[in-house]
């Protein structure tokens, strides 16, 4: 299989798709009356799997030309692709369920939510397993990959979730502080689990070597450094650090509860932290895959 922008785009979205999941279940429980932030999740997070396993379909090697190929997908137990097959399928189901009972507006079984939870999860996880097991690749092959894919995951989810709730409802922002101080450690994390997977796989072996030295000075570095770095994560850690310390201040103040009550500050910087977010959560899939330097064994 060709590891290239269509599986890129794959593990985006359905990392996407669990995070926004994941999102609305937790803004479900801590604020129930924003109600916006809980159907926004809710209802994208299908919508963006579907995409996800159509792009899979779709892709040259995997799909149009072997079709049959995904049969071989839930039989073939030794996998990691067979397990994660299964995790999505089963979060796909529960996802599409509650997105439908949304609709409808009736109540959701609180099991199939559960399971959806724990589903949501495990295709977070997965989608840095389906590439980490590859051991002939030492940038992939590391402990740490699956763990920023979690946090890349939950950090788009949130980013997601929370660009269309403020398209809906600008007033939602004002709301729901407790999930911007989430985004924001997110954020600082994935920096820090970065960079530590760079230090610790760079001195494995020389393909390690050549793979960070093509993200960092390489020709990759332009955008790994502006794209990554500087777009999708310090513009939003910046963005979201400064924005929460001005609510911070004006919160107890007559003027910040006007603006909360209006909702017509930090509409505006939402939507550039949310996008750069959804941007650099693309793009770093998209640098670990094409900067990835196989070993070669003579």
């Amino acid at each position: 299989m060709v590891w290239g922008t269509i599986i890129a785009a794959y593990l985006f979205l359905a990392g996407l798709s669990a995070g926004a999941f994941l999102t609305s279940s937790y803004s479900a429980r801590r604020y129930p009356n924003s109600a916006d932030v809980r159907i926004v999740g809710r209802l994208i997070s299908p919508i963006l799997m579907g995409i996800g396993l159509l792009l899979l379909i779709l892709d040259a090697e995997a799909g149009l030309k072997n079709p049959l190929r995904f049969l071989y997908l839930f039989t073939n137990f030794k996998s990691v692709m067979t397990i994660g097959t299964y995790f999505i399928s089963f979060f796909m189901m529960a996802a599409a369920y509650i997105a439908l009972m949304e609709l409808l507006k009736k109540e959701i079984n609180k099991v199939i939510e559960y399971v959806g939870i724990v589903f949501a999860v495990a295709t977070a996880i997965y989608t840095g397993f389906l590439i980490g097991v590859i051991g002939a690749v030492p940038l992939w092959n590391t402990a740490i990959l699956p763990i920023l894919f979690v946090v890349s995951a939950l950090s788009t989810g949130i980013a997601g979730t929370m660009l269309g709730a403020a398209l809906v409802d600008k007033k939602v922002i004002h709301q729901v502080l407790s999930i911007k101080k989430i985004h924001l450690t997110l954020l600082v994390t994935e920096v820090f689990l970065l960079f530590t997977m760079f230090l610790v796989t760079s001195s494995t072996n020389e393909s390690a070597a050549q793979s960070v030295s093509k993200l960092l000075t390489g020709e990759y570095s332009a955008f790994f450094w502006v794209g990554l770095v500087i777009i999708g994560l310090l513009v939003p850690i910046i963005i979201e650090g400064l924005e929460l310390f001005s609510y911070k201040k004006l919160s107890n103040s007559r003027a910040g509860q006007e603006v909360a009550a209006g909702g017509t500050s930090g509409i505006t910087s939402t939507l550039l932290t949310e996008s750069a977010v959804l941007a650099g959560g693309f793009i770093l899939r998209y640098l670990l895959l094409a900067a990835a330097v196989p070993i070669i064994f003579l």
